[in-house]
């Protein structure tokens, strides 16, 4: 019987772990996103391709 109640125990804290692990990870997803928005702002600059200089072999932001 006390088997039993420990397998008990240890499943109710396993799932009360998973759903704290759960809870927490899309918190942090959250404010991640909310970061990332906040980053680009109204005023962010595009995002420009980049151009392998043949020549060089670096590559070059693209005009």
């Amino acid at each position: 019987m006390t088997e039993l109640l420990g397998f008990a125990a240890l499943a109710v804290g396993g799932y009360w772990v998973v759903n704290r692990m759960k809870k927490k990870m899309a918190e942090v997803e959250r404010r991640l996103s909310e970061a990332a928005a906040a980053a680009k702002g109204p005023n962010a600059e595009p995002v420009r391709t980049l151009k392998q200089d043949p020549e060089t072999g670096r590559y070059r932001p693209e005009q």
